[in-house]
């Protein structure tokens, strides 16, 4: 940060009277301090950064003038969404500008014909999926945790994924083209209104999870398939962790294809039941087998009407352990309890701890029973809980390194590079849909090895001066 403005490198602002302020011509520029302390972080353990300005805008021309601008004097931006993310991909660098786009929030237009809609970047994800439903019968698969309030733009930042991933795929499959506004200001779209293009790269794809390093995110064409006519719910409870682990394989060499299979392991099952209110199970299981179970899988299918029963009746045949019990969502209400609940698992499984770490390993389907064994063995070995929950069904695991007391944090560090080196060393990757961010850079090399370089390469092509979200991911 220490380059001179125009020099070549990104260099952050000064503070509210920086002279090259004066020609930032937009109409909601945030100079104020204390409301710009509201864009310092995001929902990750990465320490917050209090930005030196925060840009809302309110169209793509606000955008495009704020990136010329940036462009020209050589300041860093930093893209921001709801500030859902868990890796540190929004938290700006000192002295650097905020570009909120949560105020770019319409539904352009829906084109049922075609099979996609036109939107802006700010429009919150759940928001999106019920229009589309209520509205048009169409259904917009990626559902991340956060889906209540995070947007469409940071789940393509990310390349979002969430429980039906399994079976519909994560955000990226969805994303058709994209409108982005170049470091530079230059506007330009990417991809296609048509099922098939090969007409030269796929520059769409290679923007979709690239967390506001290569361009700005100012519209997307998502693709929207019909809506399944009937779902099946249930829980599966285990008497051991291997077999939950194991059902995974099992259906798939039972030829059954879940649309979600989410698994709660021991140590998350644990805790969530130390802090749930009242005496009774929050899962909703009969105490007499409530003791029995030590872990979970909540498991979900779709299809026409009729089918979603003998495809239960199918995935339960192909277990080879069967599990402890069943309990099957018998009412809309009861289905959306046990997702709500899942969705909270992420701040309950926390609850009492003096600490966490929050990562997202995702590994190749055949390793999971060999990977929740080995977390287990993990924790134990450095002293601390290890909580693992998450998308079984398409590999990607919510892995929480807690300590219950202050003294834990001291060897967690070492514990979350095992956790790493473990997701590594059986093919899988350090982040499956939460980005590198800021929070898993010391992990890339060892992941990406010599193609970082080509990473790389390619920041400088679309990024020439390095101003766009700079220190966060790959790159």
């Amino acid at each position: 940060m220490g380059d001179r403005p125009g020099s070549g490198g990104p260099v952050g602002l000064s503070g509210p009277d920086d002279p090259r302020l004066t020609s930032l011509d937009v109409p909601d520029l945030v100079l104020d301090p204390e409301a710009l302390a509201e864009y310092a972080g995001d929902e990750s353990v990465v320490a917050p950064v209090v930005p030196g300005a925060v840009v809302r805008a309110r169209s793509i021309d606000d955008v495009a003038a704020t990136m010329r601008w940036a462009h020209t004097h050589g300041v860093p931006v930093t893209p921001r969404g709801a500030g859902s993310g868990k890796a540190g991909g929004c938290v700006p660098v000192p002295g650097g500008v905020v570009l909120s786009l949560a105020g770019l929030d319409a539904i352009c237009g829906v084109f049922p014909e075609h099979g996609f809609a036109e939107v802006e970047p700010g429009v919150v994800t759940g928001s999106f999926r019920d229009a589309m439903a209520d509205e048009h019968r169409l259904f917009y698969p990626p559902d991340p945790a956060s889906l209540d309030w995070c947007t469409l733009g940071g789940n393509i930042a990310t390349n979002a994924g969430g429980p039906v991933a399994l079976k519909y795929g994560v955000t990226g499959r969805f994303v058709m083209g994209l409108t982005l506004v170049l470091a530079d200001g230059r506007v330009i779209e990417t991809g296609r209104r048509q099922p098939k293009d090969v007409a030269g790269y796929d520059l769409t794809s290679l923007v979709v999870g690239s967390e506001g390093t290569l361009a700005v995110v100012v519209g997307a064409r998502l693709a929207l398939v019909p809506a399944p006519s009937e779902v099946r719910t249930a829980l599966l409870g285990f008497a051991a962790l291997d077999d939950a682990a194991a059902a995974l394989v099992d259906a798939r060499r039972g030829g059954v294809l879940p649309r979600a299979m989410e698994l709660v392991d021991p140590v998350t099952l644990r805790r969530v039941r130390a802090h749930a209110a009242g005496t009774s199970d929050p899962f909703g299981l009969e105490q007499a087998v409530a003791d029995a179970i030590q872990a979970l899988l909540l498991v979900e299918l779709d299809g026409p009407v009729g089918t979603t029963e003998a495809s239960l009746s199918a995935l339960l045949g192909a277990l080879e352990t069967a599990p402890v019990a069943v309990r099957e969502a018998t009412t809309t209400e009861e289905r959306a309890g046990l997702w709500e609940l899942r969705r909270q698992i992420s701040k309950r499984v926390k609850q009492g701890a003096a600490g966490w770490v929050t990562e997202d390993i995702a590994v190749p389907l055949g390793a999971m029973p060999r990977v929740v064994r080995e977390l287990e063995e993990l924790g134990a070995r450095h002293g601390l809980e290890i909580a693992a929950y998450g998308h079984v069904g398409d590999g990607n695991l919510h892995v929480n390194v807690l300590w219950p007391s202050p003294e834990g944090a001291a060897r967690a560090p070492a514990a979350v590079d095992d956790v790493m080196a473990l997701a590594m060393r059986v093919g899988g990757t350090v982040t499956g849909e939460h980005g590198v961010g800021r929070a898993k850079r010391r992990w890339v090399d060892a992941q990406l090895g010599p193609t970082r370089e080509l990473h790389r390469a390619l920041k400088r092509a679309w990024d020439p001066r390095g101003i766009l979200n700079p220190g966060v991911g790959a790159v």
